[in-house]
């Protein structure tokens, strides 16, 4: 008789436990929350009962703050994705739920010394020439601290311990929701499944640091010839699923100014003033640097939040926490290039064709009904400005709508474009902050109109276009010498006297047509020539004192020479 895995059912019964257990402390604090919000004085008068509850008194935006704070987990990640939206929310709760990014309450430095322990073997002192024990910012996921290691500066992140718990727990808790959703098919909720479906894959990911590592390796690559652009190198001796260390930039947050701003701090602002910040030049670096890491390279930073960027001297932007990180094919790339442009000149044709290239439709989808309501939206999103349609709506609130609009009609987005989508939606809600007079619309449609006209350039110009083009003219060349001298005999052949009865202008003209088809065939057959000597080269194509730069003047000279000879044949 066979025995039964014990392991199955006893994982599926622990696994049920657990997400009863979780379930039940999120309602426990709700409703401790709840109590202390509603019954506010009257606790104070029973100290011993109201030290059961959480602190009275707090206003609405402290209440909310403190709440996701005590739930934990993937409900901070929430509170951090808020704060980013003052569109959305009012501006208080957004100021309180900025807490959430870097001044969640820290853990212990044992906790830190045995995570050590456990990953490297050795404690952070013993690793380290010196290690901080306070840590310099604190988030949902792990702490930073600072450690020094032969003179250099460094950043150590260590996870914190109850992480893998409490988050395997709310993503055990969405996967079941999103079970029960599509099997009572409850088709009010439908527009759930995506979204969380995707937020606990981000967060599985989230949560080893290796990941993050190679992406901040592959990013800091990528912005090696951007000096407005800086990714610390990562320290992989060091570096766990649990423990990652990096370069330590010397600089403020952006979350740090924002605060110091509203605070009034004079002295910090007047130090970024001395180190050259600019808030208009800073914003423009950072989306130049967005819309370059994606549409050029394909991977993008995509949890773009101000306590992740660094105001360094001369608005260069510093990154850190690269836990969520996009990354886009050429093809997505293309069409959402051409989706920001669209969206910037008013053009709802071209925003449906690029949004329905970067979605999945099935059975379900109802593209007809996108347009239609797209329509109707547009109304409250472009106002006229002389002869053409001007935006009056923020940008944050448009791509709201989009993505809306998109679970309302069932047309989802690919994974990755919807982080492009919301990290456009969190770096517009940043300079609406920072940076308020700043004209994202306007930058954003020039910056697309140079990508595409960039795109355009590089591929007529490519190796592989002239390649292509050797090869589609090669056969020019296949009989070799003969052909040659045949089309050199034609093109410097003397002209035919005139048919009888033909008026000599009509035959003047004609022998000019064909001597100047000669000429062409001659140009043809010199880019042909050096198109294939390039296309057989064993060397790659570099412009220089070289060959290859030999023949492209060759072609450029024969070309001219084509279009000298149309001109005198018109």
């Amino acid at each position: 008789m066979a025995r039964s895995d014990p392991g199955g059912v006893g994982g599926g019964v622990r696994t049920a436990v657990a997400n009863l257990r979780r379930l039940g402390w999120i309602f426990r604090v709700l409703a401790a929350h709840l109590a202390a919000h509603l019954l506010g004085a009257r606790l104070a008068a029973w100290p011993a009962l109201a030290r059961r509850f959480p602190p009275v008194g707090l206003a609405a935006p402290e209440r909310a703050r403190a709440v996701l704070e005590d739930l934990g987990g993937t409900f901070i990640k929430l509170g951090q994705m808020l704060a980013l939206q003052p569109d959305i929310l009012p501006f208080e709760y957004c100021a309180a739920l900025s807490s959430l990014l870097d001044r969640v309450a820290p853990f212990g430095y044992a906790a830190v010394e045995r995570t050590f322990r456990e990953e490297l073997g050795r404690g952070p002192d013993e690793l380290f020439d010196a290690f901080e024990t306070t840590p310099i910012a604190t988030a949902s996921i792990g702490q930073v601290h600072v450690a020094w290691l032969e003179g250099h500066k460094l950043a150590v992140k260590v996870q914190r311990p109850n992480v893998p718990t409490d988050f395997a727990g709310d993503v055990r808790l969405m996967e079941s929701l999103v079970r029960a959703i599509r099997r009572l098919r409850v088709k009010p909720l439908y527009w759930l499944i995506e979204p969380l479906s995707e937020f606990a894959a981000w967060t599985v990911e989230e949560l080893d640091y290796r990941k993050e590592a190679r992406y901040m390796e592959q990013l800091r690559a990528n912005s090696r010839d951007n000096p407005a652009e800086r990714v610390p190198t990562v320290l992989w001796a060091y570096t766990t699923r649990r423990t990652l260390v990096l370069e330590f930039f010397e600089g403020m947050t952006l979350l740090g100014y924002l605060r110091a701003r509203e605070a009034g701090d004079e002295v910090q602002l007047y130090r970024l003033e001395r180190s050259g910040f600019v808030p208009a030049l800073f914003a423009r670096n950072i989306i130049d640097n967005f819309l370059g890491d994606a549409f050029r390279h394909g991977m993008f930073h995509a949890d773009l939040h101000p306590a992740n960027l660094m105001i360094l001297k001369d608005n260069v932007v510093g990154y850190v926490d690269f836990g969520i990180t996009g990354i886009l094919s050429h093809y997505s790339r293309r069409h959402l290039v051409r989706l920001t442009l669209a969206y910037t000149r008013g053009d709802l044709d071209g925003m449906c064709a690029a949004f329905f290239k970067v979605s999945a439709l099935d059975a379900g989808s109802d593209p007809q009904e996108f347009r239609d309501r797209l329509g109707r939206l547009a109304d409250s999103w472009y106002g006229p400005q002389g002869s053409e349609r001007q935006l009056r709506k923020n940008f944050t609130l448009v791509m709201v709508d989009m993505l809306h609009l998109s679970r309302a009609t069932g047309i989802w987005p690919e994974r990755d474009v919807i982080k492009y989508i919301r990290s456009a939606i969190a770096i517009d809600g940043l300079i609406t902050r920072f940076a308020p007079g700043f004209d994202v619309g306007s930058y954003l449609a020039a910056v697309c109109d140079r990508a595409l006209r960039q795109e355009a350039w590089q591929l007529l110009v490519s190796y592989d276009r002239l390649v292509e083009w050797a090869a589609a003219t090669g056969s020019l060349a296949h009989d070799g010498g003969q052909r040659g001298a045949e089309l050199l005999d034609r093109a410097t052949r003397p002209p035919l006297p005139p048919l009888p009865g033909r008026p000599a202008g009509r035959a003047a003209a004609a022998d000019g047509g064909e001597a100047g088809a000669g000429a062409l065939r001659l140009a043809s057959l010199a880019c042909a020539g050096a198109l294939l000597v390039g296309a057989t080269a064993p060397r790659a194509a570099v412009f220089g004192a070289n060959l290859f730069t030999a023949e492209v003047l060759v072609v450029a000279a024969a070309l001219t020479l084509s279009l000298s000879t149309l001109r005198r044949c018109r």
